[in-house]
């Protein structure tokens, strides 16, 4: 199958819908994201992304917010976690591949990775 995927990557919320190409006009929104309140549907997620201490990705979204907060915060220092991370987009007047995201913990990690990490993870989920 064909299918086309759009991504809303919004400074506070993000989501995604898809649609075959054999039904453009059919159109699925994601609307159950893991973390979110039960019960509750909702087409967005917050655009927060969790790194553990090696810098590898964990999570994204409702479910990334929800594990860092419930974090000890001795252990949470460790982590990286970033929120409204798309800010720095509009924030900065000149863009590089060398521009850098500042986790909660004041970490630096490249720009470049964080995106490419939740691209990866939208990737993921529509494939599912």
């Amino acid at each position: 199958f064909l299918v086309v995927v759009a991504i809303d990557f919004g400074t506070t919320s993000s989501g995604y819908a898809y649609s075959f190409t054999k039904e453009p006009e059919c159109i699925h929104v994601m609307r159950r994201w893991e973390g979110g309140d039960p019960g509750v549907s909702s087409q967005k997620t917050p655009t927060t992304i969790l790194l553990t201490p090696e810098r590898k990705f964990h999570s994204f979204g409702y479910a990334a917010r929800d594990f860092y907060h419930d974090l000890d915060p001795t252990e949470s220092k460790h982590w990286l976690y970033f929120e409204k991370f798309k800010m720095k987009l509009h924030t900065t007047g000149n863009l590089t591949m060398e521009t850098d995201l500042t986790a909660a913990n004041g970490k630096k990690v490249k720009a470049l990775e964080i995106f490419a990490y939740a691209l990866q993870f939208f990737k993921e989920q529509a494939l599912k």
